[in-house]
């Protein structure tokens, strides 16, 4: 799991495109979203980047992102990526390299666990 600072970093990144999406729909009547929208397009970016499917995304989001910070379930993703589909395309190549690789992380922090060794002692019959 990464850090709310960690996040907050990657989100602040992610700042420069967020007023192209929001401005987009900002005239429209309805429900305010309630997903900020850094965190949508970081999500979307992990899903373009490793390929998961919708539910595999909201499942390890809830491990990646920070407790405290609500994640949006599959199908408001998906919403939320048909309604900015062309936009996504235009900046992937630039989303991409701002997404940290998250199965490094995952490898580095499984490795700092110390296991305890197995006991080679034999067992009497």
């Amino acid at each position: 799991m990464m850090t709310k600072k960690e996040l907050e970093q990657y989100l602040a990144k992610l700042e420069d495109f967020v007023p192209k999406v929001s401005a987009k729909k900002s005239k429209r009547p309805g429900r305010p979203k309630k997903y900020d929208d850094r965190l949508v397009l970081f999500l979307i970016a992990l899903r373009e980047k490793y390929g998961w499917s919708l539910r595999d995304l909201e499942k390890k989001a809830k491990d990646i992102v920070p407790k405290g910070i609500e994640v949006p379930d599959f199908s408001s993703i998906h919403y939320r990526i048909r309604s900015m589909r062309e936009y996504i395309e235009e900046i992937k190549p630039k989303l991409l390299k701002i997404i940290p690789d998250i199965e490094d992380q995952k490898a580095d922090s499984n490795t700092k666990k110390s296991r305890r060794p197995k006991s080679t002692k034999t067992t009497r019959k």
